[in-house]
């Protein structure tokens, strides 16, 4: 096999061929992790070039099992959606498995889920180390442990096109019960992945917690006060008596003591006051010491009276009152005349009992248009109920949106379900990727919407409801229509106002947003210095709000301490972006005949975002934030 690596990972060749040739793991090349699990492979006799044979479960046998994990997969599709939306269209998947590496669902880009199964990367399938050799899923569920596992260190060489990064899922009392995984060509590997899907494992280990306690004080703590309410905040659930009934990771890490040993403790064997002092005043901050030294803030809530932050998609949200974000309209924008026209209008149809029509860019803001109107109406005190069409199995959608009886299939929850439609009356129903939702199912959606009753699988007498209907697509419902795959009756019901979002790259006040998200998300604190002001500038932002929102949290990330974020805090990209900039700059003001044209300029930067991205084109586009089509153009233009 030709090593066609960079030379950064030369180590790796010479470890792969010693591998394949001799059956010999050379440790001093390798990641530890990698090295031991080779070892274990090499001892269980797997061949390396083997031709993968695997047993994909029939639909019942698989049906059995989601059954078994349900309450995880209750929990974990939901989040599944919101990393997906973080990573969409970047060749790559989200996977579940169970505690044995087994897959329950994935969720991810059409054109990467049909090359993944070409090696049974899809439900039904187990990747274990024993039948898969070394790979994240199966490695990290050996070693308990977040890995990634990239390109030729998996040890099959089919798999080597695929890096993944996976972590196990760990439920309250410390068990493991699963394993999350992001999975996608090597080519396009971000050093990030990792830690969004730890920071989604914990949304979902969270989850799991709340659920198996109810009725528990929720503690909330970090050494930083700051951090509480993030993703990094210890949480500890803790019953009347003030004994801890589990904790999630970050508050293992802070206290210092393992959760099977944090579990049944005395709140004052822990911390250097009794339970009752510390809940002298609720919902207000007190300092405490750990036995070991270690000074933290933390925040105590009464049972069901903590409002909880981590963000779900294809669950919806029933906010209601003061447990609501409140968004108002002049919120989301900061001058730009193409939002500011797109607020007017809207304003003028609330509580006019039209359908709204948001339409726009992946990551544009459609939600929280949605959520603006809803608090800016009459409803705001009805429940704000959202679902992501597309990130709920289309086996699965028509019985999570109408509901069900107790026992109308297979599978379904004893209790029944009352369904999402039904479950906003009185509030506002945002259906999200409206577009994928089955042509099957706009059938009975367009019934609703003129007779507003609905009837749950199963059977059961028709119940009315009341809602506004909000609903939001980043594709072109006029194409699907024409292809047939979108009901033009629908389309008219569902556009009784269309608002249309402007992409980022379009608006004027792009850097009065990130401003205004380095203030919330930093309490002030931060700022960008020149070089990364204009590389905010002048980035085209293909990811739009999300994406400026993440690299701005990533940036704060790096930079902390330090109040000033610098290009040496942003993605590689980004930052070249800002140099291509200053270099223009410094072009222009050096008089009518520049050395280096703009044209040049924008040539090189084509070129070395195809060098860093080995040729793939379709990569090197997505780098620079232009079609693939347009890199295309360029390139033909200046031959």
């Amino acid at each position: 096999m030709s090593d066609t690596q960079p030379a950064g990972l030369r180590p790796l060749g010479i470890a792969r061929a010693a591998l394949d040739t001799d059956g010999m793991v050379s440790i001093g090349n390798l990641p530890e992790s990698v090295a031991q699990s080779w070892e274990r492979c090499v001892g269980l006799g797997l061949d390396t070039g083997a031709r993968q044979m695997f047993e994909s479960l029939t639909s019942r046998e698989l049906a059995d099992i989601i059954e078994r994990n349900q309450r995880l997969t209750h929990e974990a599709l939901p989040a599944m959606a919101s990393l997906y939306e973080q990573i969409r269209n970047t060749r790559c998947m989200v996977v579940l498995t169970d505690a044995q590496g087994l897959i329950l669902h994935s969720l991810g880009d059409e054109d990467f889920l049909e090359k993944a199964q070409r090696v049974a990367l899809q439900p039904g399938v187990c990747w274990d180390e024993r039948s898969k050799g070394t790979n994240a899923i199966g490695t990290a569920l050996f070693e308990n442990r977040a890995l990634e596992v990239c390109g030729s260190e998996h040890y099959f060489r089919a798999n080597s096109f695929l890096t993944c990064s996976a972590t196990p899922i760990r439920s309250p009392n410390g068990e493991t019960v699963g394993a999350l995984d992001v999975s996608g060509d090597h080519r396009g590997h971000q050093s990030h992945t990792l830690a969004l899907v730890k920071m989604t494992a914990q949304t979902i280990e969270n989850h799991l917690s709340f659920d198996a306690f109810p009725g528990a004080f929720e503690m909330r703590f970090h050494s930083r006060p700051e951090f509480i309410g993030t993703l990094c905040e210890g949480l500890a659930l803790i019953d009347a008596q003030g004994r801890v009934l589990t904790a999630n990771r970050s508050a293992e890490f802070q206290i210092g003591v393992p959760l099977s040993q944090l579990i049944g403790q005395d709140f004052e064997s822990v911390f250097d006051r009794r339970f009752v002092q510390a809940l002298a005043h609720p919902g207000r901050t007190v300092e405490l010491l750990t036995h070991r030294g270690v000074r933290v803030v933390a925040m105590i809530a009464a049972p069901q009276a903590a409002v909880r932050q981590t963000r779900v998609l294809a669950r919806p949200r029933r906010e209601t009152g003061a447990h609501a974000t409140q968004r108002c309209l002049s919120d989301l924008h900061a001058g730009d005349a193409g939002m500011e026209r797109v607020v007017t209008r809207l304003r003028k149809v609330i509580d006019h009992d039209l359908a709204i029509l948001i339409q726009g860019e992946t990551g544009t803001g459609k939600e929280w248009l949605a959520r603006a109107v809803h608090e800016e109406s009459s409803r705001r005190n009805g429940p704000f109920v959202a679902v992501n069409c597309s990130a709920i199995p289309e086996t699965l959608i028509e019985s999570e949106l109408f509901g069900y009886e107790s026992g109308a299939f297979t599978g379904a929850r004893r209790e029944g379900h009352v369904g999402y439609l039904r479950q906003a009356a009185g509030g506002t129903l945002f259906l999200d990727e409206i577009g994928d939702m089955p042509v099957s199912l706009q059938a009975r959606l367009l019934r609703v919407l003129q007779d507003r009753t609905v009837v749950p699988l199963g059977g059961g007498e028709p119940v009315r409801v009341d809602f506004q209907l909000v609903c939001a697509t980043h594709q072109l419902l006029e194409r699907l229509i024409a292809e047939g795959s979108f009901r033009e009756d629908l389309y008219y019901r569902l556009a009784g106002l269309t608002a249309t979002l402007p992409a980022l790259r379009e608006r004027s006040d792009i850097l009065e947003i990130a401003s205004g998200m380095l203030r919330d998300l930093g309490d002030g604190r931060f700022r960008l210095d020149d070089d990364a002001t204009r590389a905010v500038r002048c980035y085209r932002w293909p990811g739009n709000l999300r994406q400026l929102s993440n690299v701005l949290r990533s940036a704060l990330a790096l930079a902390t301490p330090d109040p000033l974020i610098g290009l040496e805090h942003l993605p590689d990209e980004i930052a070249a972006a800002a140099r291509l900039a200053a270099q223009t700059d410094t072009a222009i003001s050096a008089g009518a005949a520049p050395k280096v044209t703009l044209d040049q300029l924008e040539l090189d930067a084509i070129r070395r975002a195809i060098e860093a991205c080995g040729g793939n084109m379709t990569a090197a586009a997505r780098q620079l934030g232009i079609g693939r089509a347009t890199l295309y153009r360029k390139l033909q233009t200046s031959a």
